[in-house]
């Protein structure tokens, strides 16, 4: 028989043993015993208006609405469900528009079970059916008798939000029946729970459920998506801390037909926390032009280009104040390359992507244009390391030519003239450190794949053969800066500074997150310089024994022919990969140079009220400004006001949106840390030793005090962090790959390291005495901190 979902869900849920309420169904044929008399009633009111329609066929059905109803025996109080045969469809939604009673005694219950058929009728029913040309003789109503449960807290569970993303799931709870909450008669919590990353934050007055009710919630919503897919609406309720599931439907409103994937993955290494609005719209723009400049070399299409070039300019986005991969658009670029289905995977593990789901491209290439695409990447993706060392040498050339036109008193106008002729030049070619990663990840993943093969092969192998890289371009600031610290005591003050002014002029640009432009360095703020140089000088031992360190130690020499091609081409791909990576460093000082000047100019003409306030401006809005000064406060107290929220918000690894990404808007934000009791973690080992020491976790690289001897337990790191690793006793990140910055840096410094260690911050204490060891991967507590101090 068919009830309609809301009986049939009910039925399913209980059979598979969720903690429904005990039900009985009363179905529409048994209630209405001449139904061919609602028929006749419906064709003879077809003609009036839906408010007549209604009064007439609401009368009429509960005449024929038998006064014999099956009620229950106990007497309790219960819920007079109505459950229509045309409702919660994946074409129609009827939510709301049936009636439902509520604490109804079993005396009461026929003539509830009346009012429940009789709304079948009600006239904002046939409205919405005249408008969808549904027909009105297709109408059944089944009622649902269900014993009440007189909640502490109930409410409503979305599997997926609502608002379109389909991976956080959210609950509104509120105290009593849950048509208080559904008719907004109570305040209610909202709980908002990534299901990827599972934690959760709520907005409300008071935590009204707990972690472990949210966590009970969430599992009984995994199992009922198992029994009806992924999208579901389910309401509950909460008594002495018992959850019972009272109805659950499918959410019509949400498609994941064409999903938007969002993936922190590796690029939270440039970008971690929050990026302000004028690094998101810069970031945006280089990635756009660095595709479209690798998309030129490969293609050779401009009909191709051109389709493709909306995918380029969405391969980065923004949520909640942080930068991420559109990951689908990648996966959709990775489609033309050579072998992308044995590629992707391989690319997948080296940018450390979590969840490798199957990709299915629309897009369809004919044979012959595949076939001019894999000649042109196997020739560009060869011929990367001498195009590299080109690349190289024109970026000297035009990074010598900025910073000299950088020494006039230029206008806005002609600081944009200066910034599209450098952006032209260096975009135009810059698609190359691309293929450069491509070439770097297929011989690493190649090499590594071949290391576990081999008999003895472990996850570490392949760090013995590319290690010890002679001249790595990440390591010449942190060596000449100790240089400098060791002969500090040596020097005049005159030559100090003049030192240090070289130092600058070379280095100066690479500091923790190096790439948001509102990051303070070297260049900008000069005395951080003399900051760092007295912090390494405090400690003599410390700092000589650093110097030694950086000593590089030649890798592994592989015996057979292939391991050693393999090593030598991954090796010369990192290389080449660090050397950009400092060039980049130095491309954004040039850009974060010409907005503070920009900052400068704007202060005075009124328009914000400190230089600062440029990086919470887009770049477009800049450009504007140097057409037409305005004034811009309100924008950016504005967007301060915003980002204040987005800093309570978690940093979530992945966020699945169904259409359009959007930002949170929220009056208030509650976050629920969570603490792991774990003493036992693994990641990817990738700089082999073991070392014990004290943790010392790292949130803001910028805040950090005293490292020296101590492990580094953070989320990430960047380039930057070169300067705390060389202090550190060893490093464990819940982030990264193989040839992440904090993987190629430990193994030039020859400290113990491992990545990608699931719920590392929930987990590490600073205080903890923690053991690491960079050749197996694992990572132990020893010792908890608050034991140590009780």
């Amino acid at each position: 028989m068919n009830f309609g979902s809301k009986i049939e869900n009910l039925i399913k849920m209980q059979s598979a043993g969720l903690p429904v309420p005990d039900f009985r169904v009363l179905p529409f044929d048994s209630l209405v015993k001449t139904p061919e008399e609602l028929h006749r009633e419906i064709n003879r009111v077809a003609a009036l208006t839906p408010a007549e329609q209604s009064r007439r066929l609401r009368e009429k059905a509960g005449e024929l609405v038998s006064a014999d109803v099956n009620v229950p025996d106990e007497n309790c109080a219960y819920a007079v469900r109505s459950s229509s045969s045309v409702e919660d469809s994946s074409a129609h939604s009827f939510a709301g528009q049936f009636d439902t009673y509520l604490n109804v005694s079993v005396c009461d219950i026929p003539g509830r079970v009346k009012d429940c058929v009789r709304s079948l009728f009600n006239e904002n029913v046939i409205d919405y059916m005249c408008e969808n040309g549904m027909d009105l003789h297709a109408l059944k109503m089944n009622v649902l008798v269900q014993k009440m449960v007189d909640a502490d807290v109930s409410g409503v569970l979305f599997t997926a939000n609502p608002q379109g993303i389909l991976n956080e799931s959210v609950i509104i709870a509120g105290r009593g029946l849950g048509e208080n909450v559904v008719a907004d008669r109570i305040d209610t919590t909202a709980y908002y729970y990534n299901t990827t990353d599972k934690v959760y934050y709520y907005e409300g007055r008071e935590d009204l459920l707990g972690r472990g009710t949210v966590n009970e919630l969430i599992s009984l919503s995994e199992k009922i998506c198992s029994l009806f897919g992924q999208y579901i609406d389910i309401e509950f309720a909460v008594k002495d801390g018992e959850c019972f599931i009272l109805q659950a439907r499918p959410i019509t409103t949400l498609s994941d037909e064409h999903p938007l994937i969002f993936d922190n993955s590796n690029i939270v290494e440039s970008y971690p926390g929050l990026s302000l609005p004028l690094t998101v719209s810069f970031v945006k723009d280089v990635y756009e032009g660095v595709f479209e400049s690798a998309g030129r070399r490969l293609l050779k299409n401009a009909e191709e280009l051109n389709r493709l070039r909306p995918v380029f300019a969405n391969t980065v986005g923004s949520a909640n104040g942080r930068i991420y991969y559109k990951i689908s658009n990648w996966y959709e670029i990775i489609n033309y390359l050579p072998f992308h289905k044995k590629f992707m995977p391989i690319w997948q593990e080296l940018v450390g992507v979590k969840y490798k789901e199957a990709f299915k491209s629309s897009t369809k290439i004919s044979p012959f244009f595949r076939a001019s695409i894999y000649y042109n990447t196997v020739k560009e993706i060869f011929s990367a390391p001498k195009n590299m060392e080109k690349l190289h040498e024109k970026f000297v050339e035009i990074n010598s030519f900025a910073r000299e036109q950088f020494k006039k008193d230029l206008s806005p106008k002609e600081i944009f003239e200066l910034y599209d002729l450098i952006e032209k030049r260096i975009l135009s070619d810059w698609g190359l450190t691309l293929l450069n990663d491509t070439y770097t990840f297929l011989f690493t993943g190649i090499l590594k794949h071949r290391l576990k093969k081999k008999a003895g092969g472990s996850e570490s192998a392949a760090n013995d053969y590319i290690s010890g890289i002679t001249n790595i371009e990440s390591m010449r600031p942190i060596r000449e800066m100790v240089r400098i610290a060791c002969e500090k005591d040596e020097l005049s003050d005159e030559e100090y500074e003049r030192q240090k002014a070289e130092y600058i002029a070379d280095f100066g640009d690479r500091c923790p997150e190096e790439l948001k432009l509102e990051s303070p360095t070297y260049r900008t703020e000069p005395e951080m310089f003399d900051e760092k140089v007295n912090e390494y000088t405090r400690d003599r031992k410390k700092l000589l024994s650093m110097r030694d360190s950086m000593q590089t130690e030649p890798g592994k020499i592989a015996r057979d022919p292939l391991t050693a091609f393999l090593s030598r081409r991954a090796s010369t791909g990192i290389l080449h990969r660090e050397k950009s990576r400092l060039n980049r460093s130095r491309i954004f000082g040039l850009v974060r140079e010409a907005v503070l000047r920009l900052g400068d100019v704007y202060v005075k003409e009124d328009v914000i009220d400190e230089k600062k306030d440029v990086f919470w401006l887009t770049l477009s809005e800049l450009r504007a400004l140097a057409e037409k000064p305005a004034n811009m406060r309100e924008t950016v107290i504005r967007r301060k006001k915003h980002y204040s929220m987005y800093a309570l918000l978690p940093a979530y690894s992945r966020i699945i949106f169904s259409g359009a990404e959007f930002d949170k808007n929220h009056r208030s934000v509650n976050t629920s840390e969570f603490i792991s009791d774990n003493d036992e973690m693994s990641g990817i080992p990738c700089s082999g030793g073991e070392v014990r020491g004290e943790a010392y976790v790292v949130s803001d690289p910028k805040t950090v005090t005293d490292i020296n001897d101590k492990i580094l337990i953070t989320k990430m790191t960047d380039p930057g962090w070169v300067f705390l690793l060389a202090a550190a006793k060893g490093v464990v990140s819940e982030k990264g790959s193989l040839l992440s910055h904090t993987a190629i840096i430990s193994r030039e410094l020859g400290i113990p390291a491992v990545v990608n260690v699931e719920n590392l911050l929930s987990t590490v204490r600073t205080g903890d005495i923690v053991s690491l060891n960079g050749t197996t991967g694992e990572v132990k507590i020893l010792e908890r901190a608050q034991k140590r101090s009780a």
